[in-house]
This record gives C-alpha cells, structure tokens and sequence, in this order.
C-alpha cells in the first residue's frame, strides 16, 4: 500500500506539472541577480546613507538620543554593504548615495558641506566609502553620488534670487542657512571640476548626480570627462545642458500622479535619454499620493515599478518606497527604513527585474504607443529578432484589446500574469487584463506540444498500468493463500 501510495503521488505531480504553461525564454537567460539590462537601462536604487541602516554604531556622531527626525538616526556605509544583496534581489544594478562629503553635525541629508575634500566621519569616513564601493563593483553594481552645489568658502554663492528649486528644497536650504555655487561663473566651475576629479579619482566613482538649483547649468563645464552625469530639476520649466540624462520635475510630478490611483492618463515612455523617477529626497514620497487617494499603496506601487522597469532608460526607486514610506515634507520624507516589513512588494521587485532581465532585446527595440486612454496604456517593443507588447491596466475595471498580427502561427506569451494568447480569426489577438494589472508579452512562434513532457506521461502511465498489474496479481495470490 504505501508503494502505491507513492506511485499515487508520482502521478499527480506530473499530472499538475503538464499543466503549467511554460512562457517564452531566451535561449541564453541571464541570471536575475546581475547586471542584465544593456546600454543605458540602469535600475537605481537611492538612499539617504544617514536614514537606511546602522551598521556601526562607533561613528554615531551628532545623533539626539532621543531620535529627533531633523537630527541623525545614524545610519552609514556598512549599513548599507550590509544589505547590498537585498538591494540587487530586486534588480537594481546601480547603488545611488545622497552626499558623503562632511558637513555640519545636525544636517543629517549632507547639503551643508563643510568640506569637499573629506568623507564624512559619521557615515564611517574615506575607509568605510572605500570598502562598499569595491564589494558593489564585486557585484556589478555601479555607484552614483549626488553632490551638493553647495557654497563653501572656496566658492562665489548664487543669488537667491537666481534660485529654481521646489519649496521643500528651499524650506531645507533656508532652514540650515546654505548657499548655492554660481555656475556662471568661470572660476566656480574649474575649482569644482577639479574638486569632482579629485573625487572621482580617488574613489573609483561611476557617476554623480546634481539637485540643481540653477537654470540654464551646463554640465559640460564643471563634470569631469568621463563620468556619468545625471541631472535633477526639482522646479518645473528648467533648462540643463550637457548632462548624460536629466529627471525633470514635470515628468516626476505626471508619474506620480499618474499611478497614485486609477483612470489617469500614464504618460508615454520617453526615450533614452531621460532619467525616471516618482520621487526623490526633495519631494513627496509617491506613496503619499496613494495614500490620499485611499488606495492600497502596494498595488500602486507594483505598477509604478512595472512601468520603470519597462523604460529603456535608466530609471530610480528611493529607498524604502518598497516598505511604503509616505512622507510630504522633510524630514519624514527621509524617515528610517524597514526592511523587514511588505515582503509581498519585494518579491513582486524581484520577479518583474527577472522577467525584464531575461527580455534585454525588448530595450534594444522602438516604442509603437498603440492605445493611451485614461489609464489604459498599449505599447509595442519593435526589435530585430522578438517583439514585445506592454499593456498596462492602470483602470478601475477588466480592458480588452484586439491586436492584429500579420505573421502566422504567432501567440503572445505572457510573463509577468502568465496570459498565453492565441489567435483568433486568424489574425486577431484579444487582451484581456484585469484591472491594476500589467503584462508584457513576446510575440513567438507557437512552440507546439511538449515532446518532454509526453515522453514523461508515457513512461509514468506505463510503469503505473505495470504497478496496478502486479499490485493485483500479488493481491490475488494472496486471497488464494489466505483461503
């Protein structure tokens, strides 16, 4: 009996097992936890050092014993290396780091910057920076600083008013008395190059990102050859120059609108050249507009997240938006992280980095928007070798679509839901998608039965018919016996 009883359950197994659709795979599948995405589709993951984790507690310096949000929580560099494998699960291939240099003990975020030259003591100084840029390089993670254009003595301040920043950022620069460089003028720009070189340099950094703070900027004039560049206007109506990408505040505010509920126009992905993101550390957190809607931010969150991980370009996640942070001014913006709570987002991270990881020629491909209708949002990846459909239901209710395919024998394989589409009519695909949900489909020839799995039905319904045989015949000797 027991014998049979594990037959029984051999069977089953592979009963459910024949049932499972396998979706389209690439025939050379790059692993999910490494740097899969080609060219410029960087997955950036952004952390105020102070606010993440507390690694070493011997370098709490300035931090108010009792917890004081404006004041340090004391968080550092091995905080940080310490959870870098967390970090790449979820897909990010570029760790991004709110400033290092030293500044004053009470400015936790690193804008009051007293000294270019030197790494901040209580992040756990030049050693501890040194230590989680080479075990992220180990791991083929690339590490971005932002860097303050912030007016030491060494430089000629920027009027206020010639200042364009959002009303947190100047609440936060008024707050702490800082100064902003005047990068019109010729001597700012060499001495900051020079002090950016050295940094570089020194520190092996990939690339450095700038809250700017002045319109009309040319980065061309004080960023190091070289080295990535990423702008970010915090105020609508900038104009930057020379910057390798550029986040610009009427793209954040449109994306975190957009996804903060249901039925809202979903802006068009751009192009290349453009740095997404929902939020950053002088904004409201994306989740605060979920919040005020009464939606369940881990939905909103999921398609939010999708959708960067969609784009061609690079695209960041601040840190602790995965755990819903929701803060609208500063400093619960920059509130501590916990990472040890919505482990059902974070797992979502991972399979979509998975799914979009194993898809690199879809980012080698143009964008076709077909339909863009009040959070229904339609886009074909048309590449050399296979083409890919994006279709995201940001809306209240199930969206059906009808695609046309001119090529014959073609489904649309499904990978993030599990959708396996076949044709209708001969040419009409229909997508069905409930609502708050995203797919992304690879238009593949048809693959046919699965000879693996009918050898393997073969020989289990086999060997079981040979089984019940003997297992029947041993009975009825045993009746014959007994009687």
């Amino acid at each position: 009996m027991k014998l049979m009883k594990k037959m029984l359950t051999l069977f089953a197994v592979f009963a459910v097992l024949g049932t499972i659709h396998t979706s389209y795979e690439p025939e050379n599948n790059a692993k999910a936890d490494s740097v899969t995405n080609p060219g410029d589709a960087k997955r950036i993951y952004s952390i105020v050092v102070d606010r993440f984790l507390n690694g070493d507690e011997g370098n709490d310096d300035g931090r108010d014993s009792n917890d004081d949000p404006d004041f340090p929580f004391g968080g550092d560099f091995e905080g940080i290396e310490s959870q870098l494998e967390y970090i790449q699960t979820m897909g990010f291939d570029t760790l991004h780091l709110s400033p290092v240099f030293e500044h004053e003990t009470d400015d936790y975020l690193g804008y009051a910057v007293t000294d270019y030259n030197q790494i901040e003591e209580s992040f756990g100084g030049g050693e501890a920076f040194q230590s989680l840029i080479d075990q992220a390089h180990d791991m083929d993670i690339e590490v971005i600083v932002d860097v303050p254009m912030t007016a030491t003595d060494a430089f000629e301040p920027l009027g206020s008013a010639d200042l364009s920043v959002s009303d947190l950022y100047q609440s936060y620069l008024d707050t702490r008395g800082i100064d902003m460089i005047d990068f019109s003028q010729s001597s700012n720009q060499e001495q900051y190059r020079e002090m950016l070189e050295s940094f570089t340099d020194e520190y092996n950094i990939d690339g450095l990102s700038f809250m700017t703070a002045e319109n009309n900027i040319d980065a061309s004039t004080f960023v190091p050859d070289g080295v990535t560049s990423y702008g970010i206007t915090t105020a609508e109506d900038m104009s930057l120059e020379g910057f390798d990408f550029t986040a610009h505040e009427e793209t954040r505010a449109a994306l975190a609108e957009s996804f903060s509920s249901v039925n809202k126009e979903i802006p068009e992905l751009p192009d290349g050249t453009e740095f997404l993101l929902a939020d950053h550390w002088f904004s409201e957190r994306f989740t605060s507009h979920a919040v005020s809607e009464n939606m369940f931010p881990g939905t909103r969150i999921k398609q939010l997240m999708t959708y960067l991980y969609a784009y061609h370009g690079p695209v960041s996640m601040l840190y602790g938006t995965e755990v819903a942070l929701n803060g609208e001014d500063i400093p619960g913006i920059h509130m501590q992280m916990d990472l040890w709570t919505d482990q059902e987002v974070v797992e979502f991270i991972e399979h979509i980095n998975k799914v979009f990881s194993e898809q690199k020629s879809a980012f080698t491909g143009d964008l076709e928007t077909i339909l863009n209708e009040d959070g229904h949002y339609v886009t074909r990846y048309n590449t050399n070798d296979v083409d890919f459909i994006l279709n995201v239901n940001d809306t209240s209710e199930t969206k059906s679509i009808t695609l046309t395919e001119d090529e014959d024998g073609k489904v649309m394989s499904g990978m993030l839901v599990g959708d396996m589409i076949r044709p209708h009519n001969g040419d009409e695909y229909i997508l069905v998608l409930d609502r708050e949900e995203t797919e992304f489909y690879a238009i593949v020839d048809e693959m046919g039965l699965n000879n693996g799995y009918i050898i393997a039905s073969v020989l289990i319904f086999g060997g079981f018919a040979v089984f019940i045989f003997f297992a029947a015949r041993n009975n009825k000797k045993k009746r014959k016996q007994a009687s």
